[in-house]
Formats: structure tokens, sequence, C-alpha cells
């Protein structure tokens, strides 16, 4: 079928009905819209908001013909005044100055099948700026570089404009009643949290993965289950710092990483009990190794289905593990919820190792969130929400160093795509607090957010021997979002007030970033 042909039949068959997927971190704040929904007992109670993108209402009636629609036209532009300041922006790259991100795209079914073609161009000035100093001391310096050499984050993508064309979120997928079969590069979103999500967020590209999962809640007769089985290919950011950056005393510290892309495989399953409205149940778990460690037996290829004990020959297979269990409680009767999300950077070695060191490797995210009516049929009210997350180890390092989160000795890439964490956006050893108030009706919302986002403590607590270097920021997040029509509009500007600038005593910055981001539907 030629182009011309294949265009001429998507536009002689349009249909009006269609039940898409909303991308993870849409424009519209549609996924927080909808979580809002649920608290005020308007939404689906069985949906968990823990496996996301969320599957979009139908305009009508399904129909079994070919359907076609344009996907938004979707613009987002950022601007930073001094250095990075970047979090679950998906392709988008920690850059200072001035960055854009572009998409649009076609979404089409026909029968079982639906498609979304919805590429991302992605540009940034990526000018330099102050990076971390090399004339510190040398057990500082040694530090540092141990996290340079088992991590793929480049603190500046390359020394020129930064380009990237990437299939954004694409995908292709076989729909079988409430099972989805199919191949995606859209980004994904496991666990409770808002702000930051332990396993897998937006924070970095999508990648190219296998999917199984559930489009909708499936019931039983003990309650409903939701689930992802994800089989995908990480890839390498292709940058790197300057090699005097691993240099000490003339003696070259780096330790080469291999070129090869990565196998992940992953699960999330959820819970929710019918005894218990509105509680959630969960875990998720993701592998990765280097292409040329796989193994051929089935559960190299699924290992997220073997014990979570460390089995005898584990260590061989040279593949990394990160795990968590959550908790999401939806209380309709005070608008409210709360939700835990506790994770593992490493295998117990076995249960009763489990049961005696529970804090060995852990990091945690907790928060909540309340709704306040400011009118009688719910279309305005105020919405409030705390979290708090801890990447930091727990004080069992003081016998057991377990190491930093995303970070292994195997895998030195860490958890990652395309250089940027694929979990938590504070990244390895970091810690945050967010309060977050917003106003929301029909068609408008305005918010200030304020956090406190302490820089990889894991690294502080290596590197210095006192506690007055610390590297913590004073983040007030101001946002709104509005719609005119077919058109949404989402500005944002935050100020940052940096205390000890890379970890530097009284090296005081301040970064302003000015974000606007334009979404068209057509």
């Amino acid at each position: 079928m030629n182009t011309n042909f294949l265009f001429i039949f998507l536009f002689f068959t349009i249909g009006s009905s269609f039940a898409q997927s909303i991308p993870v971190g849409s424009i519209d704040l549609a996924e927080q819209r909808a979580r809002n929904e649920q608290l005020l007992g308007k939404g689906d109670s069985l949906v968990s908001f823990t496996l996301r993108p969320l599957l979009q209402k139908a305009t009508s009636d399904a129909q079994k013909g070919l359907t076609f629609h344009y996907l938004p036209i979707n613009l987002r532009q950022q601007y930073n005044t001094f250095s990075p300041l970047v979090q679950n922006d998906g392709a988008m790259i920690p850059a200072k100055g001035y960055q854009t991100q572009f998409s649009t795209g076609i979404y089409t079914s026909y029968g079982l099948l639906d498609i979304r073609i919805n590429p991302e161009y992605v540009y940034a000035d990526n000018p330099n700026f102050e990076a971390f100093p090399i004339n510190e001391t040398n057990n500082v310096r040694l530090a540092y570089i141990h996290y340079l050499n088992h991590s793929d984050i480049p603190y500046r993508f390359g020394d020129k404009s930064y380009h990237y064309l990437g299939w954004g979120q694409s995908s292709i997928k076989l729909n079988i009643k409430n099972i989805a079969v199919g191949v995606s590069t859209e980004n994904l979103w496991w666990g409770p949290g808002q702000k930051n999500a332990l396993i897998m967020s937006n924070n970095a590209p999508g990648f190219l993965h296998f999917t199984i999962n559930t489009r909708k809640p499936i019931q039983t007769f003990i309650g409903s289950f939701e689930g992802q089985l994800i089989n995908g290919r990480l890839e390498n950011s292709g940058f790197d710092n300057p090699i005097e950056d691993y240099i000490v005393d003339g003696v070259n510290y780096k330790i080469p990483k291999q070129s090869e892309w990565r196998y992940l495989s992953g699960l999330s399953i959820n819970y929710h009990p019918k005894w218990i409205p509105g509680l959630f149940l969960g875990m998720n778990r993701v592998f990765q190794i280097y292409n040329t460690d796989l193994g051929k037996g089935f559960t190299d290829y699924f290992p997220v289905i073997t014990p979570f004990s460390k089995m005898k020959n584990e260590d061989a297979k040279n593949r990394d593990q990160l795990a968590s269990v959550f908790i999401r409680w939806v209380m309709k009767e005070s608008k409210s919820e709360i939700y835990v999300e506790n994770g593992w950077n490493d295998h117990s070695s076995n249960y009763l190792d489990l049961f005696d060191s529970p804090s060995h490797s852990r990091a945690i995210l907790f928060g909540l969130g309340k709704i306040f009516k400011l009118n009688s049929d719910k279309n305005n009210y105020l919405k409030f929400n705390f979290e708090h997350t801890q990447l930091q180890q727990s004080a069992d390092r003081i016998v057991r160093p377990a190491g930093a989160w995303y970070e292994h000795g195997i895998v030195l890439h860490g958890y990652t795509q395309m250089g940027q964490v694929i979990g938590a956006g504070i990244g390895s050893g970091g810690n945050s607090q967010t309060l977050d108030f917003s106003i929301w009706n029909k068609n408008t919302v305005w918010g200030i957010q304020c956090e406190r986002y302490a820089h990889n403590l894991d690294f502080y607590y290596d590197a210095y021997p006192d506690f007055q270097n610390k590297w913590v920021d004073l983040n007030i997040n101001t946002y709104t979002y509005r719609e005119y029509g077919n058109i949404g509009i989402q500005a944002k500007l935050n100020t940052s007030w940096m205390n000890n600038y890379q970890w530097q005593l009284d090296n005081n910055k301040i970064n302003l970033q000015l974000q606007f981001a334009l979404q068209y539907h057509l």
C-alpha cells in the first residue's frame, strides 16, 4: 500500500469513537483531574492510579470499523537562567538556557487493533554552566568519581546544541477485552506517587518495550486487579563528563562502560480487595542486564517471576534489581487519600535477612492528599497534597553500606534511559519534601508548590567530614492551566534558592525557570 493510497483511505474513513491513552504528564493535567474526581466520588472507584498511562474514556460507543483521529499538537518551552532544573519532563534534558519540545501525531483503530503514532522532537541550546569543581580534595574527588563510574548521568549533554527526534508516546496494541498486548515507546508511571515514583516515571524519555497490560480493572469474586508486564530496551546517553573529571594526581580513575544496550524486564501489579473500598495494594519489580550478558532461559527473559531472595547463582547472572511494594487508600467520605511506597535497591540474601534488616538498601515515599469543596456542585475545589521521598540510605549503611539508589556494581550505567534516571527525578541519594496547593474549576487550574530538595546525601556523607556542605534547594513553583476552546495553555515559574550549590560551602545561587506549554486539539 503506497503512502498516497493510505492517506486517502484514512481520510475517508474517519470515525467518531476512540478510547486512547492519556500520555503521562499531559499538558492539560487530565491525569490529576481524573484522580481528583475519584476523591470527589465522581470517578471510577476501581482505578488505582498506580499504573499509567490511563485509558481515556471513549467519546461514543466503540465501532468495529476503522476510526482515525489527529492527536493534539503539543509545544513545551522552558528557560533556565543559571543551571538545569528539570524533573518528570520525558525527552527533555537537564540543560541551562532555552529548550523546546514538540509533538503531534495520529491515532487510528480497526477492530482489536490500536495504532498511535506520536513522535517527539526536542531542541536545547545547551550552553555550559557551573559544574562540580576539579580543585576539591582528593578524597572528595574520588568519591565523586565513584558516582560518575556507576551511572550514565552526564552533567551536560555534549558541548553543542542538542537535537533529538524519537517515537515519543507511540504504540501499536491489540485490545482483547480488558487486556492490551503490543509494542510501545510511551512513558510509564508505576506506583502511587504524584511528584516522584521509585521505579518508573516520566523523568526520562520513554523506551521501546513489549507490553501486556490491563486496559481497565479486571473484576473477580475477591476484588479487582490491574497489572503490566514489560520487556524493554534501555539506551545509553552517548555522552560523558570531560576526562579531567576522572583524573586525580595524574591517575585516570575512569572505569570504561559497555556500549551495549540493556535489557529490562518489569512487572507491576495491584489488587483492590472488594471488602475494603478505596484500598489498593501492589508491587513493582524490574531487572536490567547488558544484552551481551543475557541468558537464553525463560527466567532470563522474565526474571520478575523469580524469588525475591537471592538465589545461589544470582550474582553470576550479572543483572541488577529494583523492587517496591505500595499502598494507596482513598477515603471518599473525607475526599482524601494516603499512599506509601517502600522500595529496595537489591535482593535480600534470604527472607530472614529481609526480616532482620528491612531498611537495608531501602527507599521510601509517603504522601497524602485532601480536597476541600468551594461550591456545592464539586466543580470548584481546593486540592492539598504533601509528598515525602527519601532515597538516601538508611542508618543501616553504618554497618552494611548498600550503595546509592539506581546504582550498582554490575550495570555501570545505573538505572537510566538516555542519560536520565527512570525512577524518581531527585536521583541517587536525594531527599525531597513537597507541599502543593491548587484551585481547580472546570477550565482553569491555579497552584503553588513548595519543595525542599537535598541533593545526593549519600555522596555528601561519603565525601565531607562536616555537616555544613549539604546542597539543599528551596523551590517555589507557581503554575496555571487554562482552556480556551480547543486550546490549552500551561505556564510555570519556578524560583530555586540553591544553598551550597555543587556541595561548595557558601556557594549560594538562584535559578529561575520559566515554562510555557501549548496544546491544540485539531
